[in-house]
């Protein structure tokens, strides 16, 4: 991609950053409510050390059981426009080595991260599950139409988290009751 590209195209981070906060934050308000007064509910807990020089990560929530000390993170993962980083960059958090490290600095259960799944690329206009059409602005500038099909992405997400704790949440969070019984018996 060249500069000048780069320079005139317009800031998705920005606009995936706004998307991404108000998935986190709807995610936190339907789940605290479901849960009993002995967990804390944590939005944006401190990083959490990784690397030698003190770099880490920063997970979206946090969920203590003030009974047992045990913690269970949260990372939420909020889409509408297609394309493939929301479920493919929660797979950072599957591997063994971002594990062990999170153990080392806090009570969790086996599995330490819960990754949630949510917004239209997940359940299509108003939970329909039906395709839709995006239209995005290519590196020539030219306006293209990208059929999203919300199938395909939870099938996505089927496929690369098989075995490991994750929810793909349902059109206005309707199935908030089930993951919270979930995320209870985890931690």
């Amino acid at each position: 991609m060249s500069g000048k590209h780069l320079a005139n195209r317009g800031n998705w981070q920005l606009g995936a950053r706004v998307t991404g906060d108000s998935g986190e934050n709807d995610f936190v308000k339907y789940l605290a409510a479901c849960l009993p007064d002995y967990y804390e509910v944590i939005l944006k807990p401190p990083k959490i050390p990784i690397y030698s020089d003190g770099r880490g990560i920063e997970l979206d929530i946090a969920i203590v059981n003030t009974k047992t000390g045990v913690t269970l993170f949260i990372e939420v993962k909020t889409g509408k426009q297609g394309g493939n980083a929301t479920e493919e960059r929660a797979g950072k958090f599957l591997s063994d080595g971002i594990k062990r490290r999170i153990k080392q600095h806090h009570t969790t259960p086996a599995e330490p991260v819960f990754c949630v799944f949510a917004g239209k690329i997940f359940n299509g206009e108003s939970g329909t599950l039906n395709k839709y059409i995006i239209e995005r602005v290519n590196k020539r500038g030219k306006i293209t139409r990208s059929t999203v099909d919300p199938r395909f992405y939870r099938e996505k997400v089927e496929v690369q988290m098989e075995g490991k704790p994750y929810a793909i949440m349902d059109h206005n969070y309707t199935n908030i009751a089930q993951v919270a019984a979930r995320i209870m018996e985890i931690v």
